[in-house]
């Protein structure tokens, strides 16, 4: 008996709760999707929109019209008044052919399928670090690509957005070196020493451009870096090789 009192009890409770609380207005549907499903319900497409920020690491006002900091409810989630809503439906057209149409004639394709990730890795524009460097550089010269270069370092490292292994700068100095701009290179290979100082590939890089620039002793101390690092570097061996007196 003294059960069924203390449930009563409880389910009067929760009845008299819900009375004292206002009415929750019906969700509203959706409005003016045209890539998206017309009749996705608004929970999933709100989903969907927040797989969308975390992509491209943006917020809501990137694509929609709104303040940023005011309530959601205050946005024109139908406008397509920016730019950005319509190249992501182009972006959505775009991954469903890839997907539907394209991957589905790879022969002993393994179920691996394309998403806004695969590109952007949290960044609104999906360039490699390669060519941002190299923009920097053209704009602004060798200071400018060696800030921007600490900079989405500082930001960045860990997350999958760029690249900032042993490769990247070499490749950009060697983008330089094709430039015969020798002495910018080496300031960016030395800064790959600098940023990855157990990486015997970055002392072997730059003291090829080193050589190139008419530095041989700063060649020698960068090769002898490298084999200190990987005494099978074979690479570093020989050209170290070449540098001693016949």
């Amino acid at each position: 008996m003294r059960r069924l009192v203390v449930t009563a009890l409880a389910i009067c409770g929760l009845a008299t709760a819900a009375m004292a609380q206002p009415p929750q207005a019906p969700e509203q549907k959706p409005k003016n999707l045209k890539v998206l499903p017309a009749d996705m319900p608004m929970r999933a497409v709100r989903d969907t929109m927040a797989s969308f920020t975390r992509a491209l690491g943006v917020r809501c006002t990137y694509c929609h019209v709104g303040r940023e900091g005011d309530p959601p409810n205050t946005y024109d989630f139908a406008s397509d008044e920016k730019v950005e809503k319509l190249k992501a439906r182009e972006m959505l057209r775009m991954v469903a052919a890839i997907n539907g149409e394209h991957l589905s004639k790879v022969p002993q394709r393994k179920s691996i399928a394309v998403s806004c990730m695969t590109c952007h890795r949290g960044l609104a524009e999906p360039r490699p670090l390669q060519q941002v460097l190299l923009s920097a550089y053209e704009a602004g010269g060798i200071d400018s690509a060696e800030a921007r270069y600490r900079t989405l370092r500082t930001q960045y490292l860990g997350r999958a957005a760029y690249d900032f292994g042993e490769t990247t700068l070499a490749d950009v100095a060697a983008a330089l070196r094709a430039q015969n701009r020798l002495p910018d290179a080496v300031r960016l290979h030395m800064l790959n020493t600098q940023m990855l100082p157990t990486s015997a590939f970055a002392f072997r890089q730059a003291a090829g451009a080193q050589l190139a620039a008419g530095d041989t002793a700063g060649a020698r101390a960068s090769l002898e870096k490298a084999l200190g690092l990987n005494a099978n570097d074979q690479q570093a061996r020989r050209m170290l090789d070449a540098l001693k007196p016949k």
